[in-house]
């Protein structure tokens, strides 16, 4: 009997069906997705650097991207959404394309679909996501994120009645406002809980359609372009209970409240068409217009039954009726609400009735709030999570508004303006678990061991916080977190705070302490903390402070870390790692050096679990790095299994090392880059059989590719040699290389042919520009590399081949440049088949049409005329550069409707008139350049609706004139350029809120006012260019604060007052390396920093433009021409890496500092045209490096500096205009005869030119003599005593006559 009913489970297991593998009818239509989704059946398997490896298993509910149910063995998860980055499959690589929805319609179980990421511009007719409501009724989460949807796709997901999440943010052409089928048409969905809109163009006009959504939980409005007051219940307004229960009485006798007025429908109503009305075009119209159901028909809403009769009744228009009738369909139910990266200022009765009674979340950061919106937020008794920062919150925060959220967990607030606040006063919430501040200041008196018995919280009311976040603060000396008792406390980031060295003493005891992050805090030495406090630590991050090497014996005693990040300015010499020895438990480490550092490479086999190494700025020679390890405890080459990725960049390598002797056979990725290798170090690479990532760039190798090391590489995915010197032909074992699928040979000196690359079947991406290769403008070699999406082969030799096939390419490309060189022909037949250019007709003629295309870069030609209308077919552009041509006319307004630009450069041509103002409303535009050209009028003011997403402007070298309207100031700029202009008046607000600003030059203009303050607040400001204006009054102290400054120059203007000591000049090849990468994470830089604004400087006396390569070993100060008085600053140690400094034509007095001797690296010092005394310190002469030196026309005595080094190339026109001055080159020479200074009289300084109180008593006593002799002579001798009087009295006469004739009136 038993044995029966085990037959009879097995036998309902086999027909019922436990199946984990996928049905054929939903396999076969994955492989139908397979075009539209390339990596459909690919994983992400290497965490470090991504690498798609194709999935091998034929059963497709064992792909990564595909979920199956278990049981049913069908999909019920899709994810399909494209990689961020920028790989070949990356968003930045697709091209705007139309979907066939009606594919996913065997994939009648799937509950969650992700297509974010794809480029999708829309639905292919009748085809879209309503033909999905009939099959798909399991659908819940849907993400169309960054995507190029339009206001079209609302009334297709309206059909969707199963879906309870929906994400469309960052779609660029949608705005949501369309009263017919904007964003109120979801508001059918009756089920969805989350709406996500974030990032798109919806300004104000959105907030009348959010009525009616009855089941939203989760509403996300972040940068939106909302502005001003915000109340999402504007249009849901609630009459007092009384008058509600009144008006419901004398309505014809009906007690229902949720009436509605004739020409709306509510949300949660059901609509049944009529027999009729069957197929979708007639259902839509059905909805948007609704026939009576006559008078005993009763539609059901979430709070009552309401008469439908009541659509026809025209007595129910009255406005009194008409006000409250929509008050069921409030947002009662929301949840989460994010309003952040809009322009906020207050948010009306939404918060001030507290109708939101239900939130929970609530996100207002990057908004205008002031320190009123407090009172406004502590009314929700359920909130759980509140993030808020706002440009206008100022002064001290009273964190006592809040203290009725008994439920806060998370609490996140930025303040931009420097504020204080009580850091105790988050005590008063118990259930807070996670605390992020940032730009506040704490002081000793704030935060001490005695609380006061206060409501503003004691330190037990820390108990339950985990998270503690700080950024961009001030805390004082006597700042301790030990009596906040955070035992709890599980990560603790401190961000560019600065910070006492005894800070972690004073740390307290942290058991739970996991994560501790303190970077850019200015710490030195090593590292005060006791690990018994700290024991259970497993992430470190130190970086960007001041450590020495015996920060390592510090780091040595937790046992339990997994992750350590090390970076310091003060490591130097030989870094020895056994002091880690006992991190056993270490699978991260990355270590930077700014100093020249050495280490043993194989020091780091002691660590066993080790997967991931990053340094950076060491130098390993042979005696570290051999094949013939010691037996010491530093570890040996058999115990480096566990490294899967290694990155060594801006390293120094001796020409024996190799990485054969560590027996890398698990390594998956290779990075080395700009550090300069041996030529034959692919021989000595060694099998690495996992590798998969392979990355040398900008390594110097040269001569021609060894084949013994490079032959191996076969199972390389992903291949970069690119910005080397490599010579020669491709070796012929690359054919072999059928797994590459992004290779790159860029920049370096290959030559020959091609045709090797032909087998490479996998390739996707195909690098090969700045070479000399020869290849056919056919393309016939690569025809098929059915793969291949992107192929860029710019400066090469393109030729034609002297028998052409009439083949078909088996690729469809979304990009190509073959810009430069050689004589091509014909237009290239093979482009005609590329459909997803769609490329058709002769270039430029009336028939250009390519409507798919996604970037043109038509720059450095000889194209004339006007900017061809043709170019407007070309709908999905993103990158336009037409640069360097000599294009002319006005910018065409068909411009207008490039919806998706992100790029604009038109710089470096004869384009005229105005800019217009509709470019103000291409919200998706980054970089805008057009210098150069011919352009006037005002500076748009529509520019300010750029604010979200702009990262560069550049429109220098033109004729625009008028104000910089204040409200620019793009959150996410990093470059701005509006030199040789007319622009005028004043900078108010300009750019205050630009806080990753890099580059401001505004120079040559006709600017006024003083220079503002709040430039001091743009911390991450390297060049600031404000010669050539009208600024006035002084340079402000504030300027102290930009400690990133590499150029600065305030020359031709009206300044005065001294010179700030504390002004710091750095270069940005000083600057960290994690300091560069931050600015390009934050700005998104990879746009932006492609193009290279040059930036004018004067030096030498000459004015050179510099571009960035140069930029970033360049650093001066130009103050000249000015009106600053005062004396030189003797302070140099702030900038004593300087390239130029020039303080010429100005009132400075004093002596010339000694310390100028310290300049080590000044080219050219030019302090011509003061009032400067003393003589020319002779220490100067040690400035090795100074070209050009001047200080002529100054008062400077004594004798000029030895004719030694580089004093020996300056002739007499640098020490002209001070007349005692002598020596060569001048003609005087020095006198053997002079008193030494030593002889001078009493009360003189060799410093003046006289002795003042010798002048000034021998002058007094000459007067005197005179008076007194006068007074003799006419005493003694009467005759002319006589005589004196009477020429006396007669010159008073005529004075006299001539006042009544001439001046006193008649």
């Amino acid at each position: 009997m038993e044995s029966r009913w085990c037959a009879m489970v097995l036998l309902a297991f086999l027909v019922l069906g436990w199946c984990e593998c996928c049905l054929e009818e939903e396999r076969v239509a994955l492989s139908r997705l397979k075009p539209f989704f390339p990596l459909i059946d690919y994983t992400n398997d290497v965490s470090y650097y991504p690498v798609e490896e194709k999935e091998t298993s034929l059963n497709c509910c064992e792909w990564e991207r595909v979920e199956c149910n278990p049981t049913t063995g069908r999909v019920i998860k899709l994810f399909l959404d494209a990689p961020r980055d920028e790989g070949p499959y990356g968003l930045h690589n697709r091209v705007p394309w139309y979907l066939n929805a009606s594919l996913f319609l065997p994939f009648q179980e799937l509950k969650n679909l992700s297509l974010g990421g794809n480029y999708i511009a829309g639905c292919v007719a009748d085809q879209g996501f309503e033909r999905l409501s009939s099959k798909l009724k399991k659908l819940e989460i849907l993400d169309l994120s960054e995507n190029y949807f339009n206001d079209s796709i609302f009334m297709s997901l309206s059909e969707l009645s199963s879906l309870k999440f929906l994400d469309l943010s960052y779609n660029f052409p949608l705005t949501g406002s369309n009263h017919t089928n904007g964003i109120k048409m979801l508001s059918r969905l009756n089920n969805l809980e989350t709406l996500i809109l974030s990032r798109n163009s919806l300004s104000n006009n959105i907030l009348s359609q959010l009525h009616g959504f009855t089941s939203l939980k989760s509403l996300n409005l972040q940068l939106c372009g909302l502005e001003g007051t915000v109340d999402l219940l504007a249009y849901d307004y609630v009459p007092p209970k009384e008058n509600r229960q009144n008006q419901s009485k004398q309505a014809l006798g009906y007690k229902q409240e949720g009436i509605y007025p004739s020409n709306s429908r509510p949300a949660s109503a059901k609509y049944h068409p009529s027999k009729e009305s069957t197929s979708y075009e007639d259902q839509k119209s059905a909805r948007l217009h609704p026939k009576p159901l006559g008078r005993k028909n009763i539609l059901k809403t979430s709070d009552s039954e309401i008469p439908a009769q009541l659509h026809t009744d025209h007595r129910y228009d009255q406005p009194e009726f008409q006000i409250w009738l929509t008050y069921p369909f409030t947002l009662k139910n929301l949840k989460e609400l994010y309003l952040g990266g809009n322009e906020i200022e207050s948010l009306g009765s939404s918060f001030q009735e507290s109708r939101l009674m239900n939130l929970e979340v609530l996100d207002l950061r990057g908004n205008r709030f002031n320190n009123s919106i407090l009172s406004s937020l502590g009314r929700f008794p359920n909130l759980r999570s509140l993030s808020l920062g706002g440009s206008e919150l100022k002064g001290s925060i009273d964190i006592k508004e809040l203290v009725g959220l008994r439920s806060l967990e998370e609490v996140e607030i930025f303040c931009w303006s420097g504020c204080s606040l009580l850091l105790q006063s988050f005590g008063s919430f118990p259930s807070l678990k996670t605390l992020s501040l940032g730009g506040f200041s704490f002081n000793d008196t704030m935060v001490t061991s005695d609380f006061p018995n206060s409501s503003v919280g004691s330190p037990r009311g820390f108990s339950s916080l985990k998270h503690l976040r700080l950024s961009s603060c001030e805390i004082s000396q006597n700042f301790t977190l030990q009596v906040f008792q955070l035992k709890n406390l599980e990560s603790l980031d401190i961000y560019l705070t600065p910070l006492a060295n005894n800070f972690l003493e004073k740390i307290g005891a942290m058991p739970s302490l996991k994560f501790l992050s303190i970077w850019g805090c200015g710490l030195n030495g090593t590292l005060h903390v006791q690990e018994s406090r700290l024991m259970n630590l497993e992430v470190i991050d130190l970086r960007g402070n001041l450590f020495n090497n015996s920060i390592l014996s510090s780091l040595g005693r937790f046992p339990n870390l997994r992750s350590l990040s090390l970076g310091g300015s003060e490591l130097k010499g030989s870094i020895d790692i056994k002091e880690l020895v006992g991190l056993r438990s270490l699978e991260e480490v990355d270590i930077f050096c700014y100093s020249g550092c050495s280490l043993l490479l194989q020091s780091f086999v002691s660590f066993p679990s080790l997967k991931t190494l990053s340094l950076g700025g060491f130098s390993f020679n042979d005696t570290m790095v051999t094949s013939d390890f010691p037996n010491s405890s530093v570890g040996s080459p058999r115990e480096f299994s566990s490294l899967k990725h290694l990155e060594l960049f801006e390293c120094e390598i001796s020409q024996n090392f190799t990485l054969q002797a560590f027996q890398l056979k698990n390594l998956e990725s290779l990075d080395i880059s700009e550090t300069p290798l041996a030529n034959n170090f692919l021989e000595k690479i060694g099998a690495m059989p996992s590798l998969k990532f392979l990355s040398i760039w900008g390594c110097g190798l040269n001569g021609t590719l060894h084949v013994q090391g490079f032959c191996d590489l076969m199972n390389v995915r992903e291949l970069d040699i690119a910005y080397n010197n490599l010579t020669g032909n491709l070796p012929e074992c690359i054919s072999n290389f059928t797994s590459l699928e992004s290779l790159d040979l860029s920049s370096n000196q290959l030559y020959g042919k091609v045709s090797a690359l032909k087998s490479l079947t996998s390739l996707v991406m195909l690098r090969l520009s700045d070479n000399y290769f020869r290849v056919p403008i056919s393309l016939e070699p690569f025809f098929n590399l059915s793969k291949l999406k992107f192929f860029y082969a710019d400066n090469n030799l393109m030729y034609v081949e002297s028998e052409m096939q009439s083949l078909v390419p088996r690729f469809q490309l979304n990009r190509i440049s073959l810009s430069c060189c050689g004589d091509v022909g014909q237009f290239p037949a093979f482009l005609y088949h590329q459909y997803d250019l769609q490329l058709q007709g002769q270039l430029f003629s009336s028939k250009f049409n390519l409507t798919e295309l996604f970037e043109l870069h038509l720059d450095g030609n000889y194209f004339s005329g006007k900017i061809p209308d043709s170019l407007s077919n070309c709908s999905s552009l993103s990158v336009l550069d037409l640069s360097n041509n000599q294009l002319s006319g006005e910018i065409p307004n068909w411009m207008e409707n490039l919806s998706g630009l992100t790029t604009l450069d038109l710089s470096n041509n004869d384009i005229s008139g105005e800019i217009p103002r509709w470019m103000g409303n291409m919200s998706n535009l980054e970089d805008i350049v057009m210098a150069q050209n011919h352009l006037e009028g005002p500076f748009p003011v529509e520019f300010c609706n750029l604010n979200l997403h702009l990262k560069l402007l550049d429109l220098s070298m033109n004729n625009i004139s008028g104000h910089v309207p204040s409200c620019f100031s793009p959150f996410w700029i990093s470059e701005v350029h509006l030199s040789r202009n007319k622009l005028q008046g004043p900078l108010t607000n300009v750019f205050r809120n630009s806080s990753i600003l890099v580059t401001l030059d505004l120079s040559n203009n006709h600017l006024t006012g003083k220079i503002p303050n709040w430039i001091g607040n743009l911390s991450q400001l390297s060049y600031l260019l404000l010669n050539n204006n009208h600024f006035e009054g002084r340079i402000p102290l504030l300027l102290c604060n930009l400690d990133r400054l590499s150029l600065i120059d305030l020359s031709n203007n009206n300044l005065s007052g001294t010179i700030p000591p504390c002004l710091m000049i750095t270069t940005l090849a000083e600057v960290s390396q994690e300091f560069i990468h931050y600015v390009s994470a934050v700005a998104e830089a990879p746009s932006s920093f492609s193009i290279d604004s040059p930036i004018q400087f004067t030096s030498k006396n000459n004015s050179y433009s510099y571009k960035r390569r140069l930029l970033r070993i360049l650093s001066g100060i130009d103050l000249s021409c000015n009106k600053l008085t005062g004396e030189i600053p003797h302070q140099v140690e702030n900038f004593q890496n300087i390239y130029a400094l020039n303080l010429s034509h100005n009132h400075l007095i004093g002596s010339i500092p000694p310390t100028f001797s310290d300049l080590k690296k000044i080219e050219s010092l030019d302090l011509s045209h003061n009032n400067l005394s003393g003589t020319i310190p002779p220490q100067l002469v040690g400035l090795y490096t100074l070209s050009c030196f001047s200080v002529a026309y100054n008062n400077l005595s004594g004798s000029t500096p030895e004719m030694t080094a580089q004093f020996s190339t300056f002739e007499e026109s640098s020490y002209v205009g001070n007349p005692l001055l002598c020596g060569k080159p001048l003609p005087k020479n020095c006198s053997t005869s002079e008193p030494p200074p030593s002889s001078l009289p009493k009360g003189s300084t060799d410093n003046d030119l006289i002795d003042m109180t010798a002048f000034y008593a021998s002058f007094v006593a000459s007067y005197v003599v005179v008076i007194l002799s006068i007074a003799s002579v006419l005493y003694i001798n009467p005759y002319w005593r006589r005589a004196w009087f009477y020429h006396i009295g007669e010159i008073c006469k005529c004075c006299y006559y001539f006042l009544e004739d001439h001046i006193l009136p008649k």
